[in-house]
């Protein structure tokens, strides 16, 4: 069953964008245009929309397509405007197990921390500075309420918008900090090899394939070293990993143009 709902999901897109161009995108996805249709949507992100919506329609192409590795990628990046949609995560489940390399994703939580930090993994960067803003904003509004008139609950009210806002916006700077400094990573190569160093005379540790999942631990303009859940950590070129980012950096127009 599981696997008929994922076939039902993959053949229609989500259809987020409605505009003439997304438009484009779905008629060559309905075609079986699936790498045609997974470039349109990228296309459509360079040009300046993003959201997860458009990120699940591109995971869902490139999986047609037979891209494992882009297909995750862009899934897991769809994942952090939508972190609660239960079709995005059935599909990166299944493309995980077509995976070659038996690796757990580098954020996955055991039991007790995926209970405890539930509230914080179920929302997204947004929501959460939403949240601080807004319970921020309330507790100003109930201090100086409080501080005119006495009101039952006030203490009890004054709490929670406390709790809220710093959680909130605690939240989101983790998050925002996660993302900039530590992102996770996808192998977009159909395979690469994990290296001691910087350079390709360094040792040789291990060969991994698409859609394999990483942390990013540092980065330079030809290499990331990159962590494993598994414990090894090396050296990736930077071409061969698509980082978990909200939006990509567009690779600079050519000289002329």
């Amino acid at each position: 069953m599981r696997i008929a709902a994922l076939l039902f999901v993959l053949l229609v897109p989500a259809l987020a964008l409605a505009t003439p161009a997304s438009d484009k995108c779905v008629e060559q996805y309905n075609a079986g245009a699936y790498g045609d249709a997974a470039r349109c949507f990228e296309a459509l992100e360079a040009e300046g929309h993003h959201n997860g919506h458009l990120l699940y329609d591109q995971g869902n192409a490139w999986y047609r397509a037979g891209d494992v590795g882009r297909a995750i990628h862009a899934w897991r990046r769809a994942g952090l405007f939508l972190p609660r949609d239960g079709d995005l995560a059935a599909n990166l489940k299944s493309a995980r197990e077509q995976a070659r390399d038996d690796l757990a994703p580098p954020d996955a939580r055991g039991p007790l921390a995926r209970t405890l930090l539930m509230p914080y993994d179920r929302l997204a960067a947004h929501e959460l500075l939403w949240l601080g803003a807004i319970a921020w904003a309330l507790l100003l509004l109930l201090g100086t309420v409080r501080l005119l008139r006495a009101f039952p609950g006030a203490t009890g009210l004054l709490v929670l918008c406390g709790v809220l806002s710093a959680g909130g916006l605690t939240g989101w700077a983790a998050r925002s900090i996660q993302i900039a400094t530590a992102p996770l990573g996808v192998v977009l190569s159909e395979q690469v090899t994990l290296r001691s160093g910087r350079d390709v005379q360094s040792r040789d540790l291990l060969v991994l394939h698409a859609g394999a999942e990483l942390r990013v631990v540092e980065q330079t303009p030809d290499w990331l070293q990159i962590a494993l859940s598994s414990g090894e950590r090396g050296w990736l070129p930077t071409d061969a990993v698509g980082l978990v980012v909200p939006a990509l950096e567009q690779p600079e127009a050519a000289n002329g143009t």
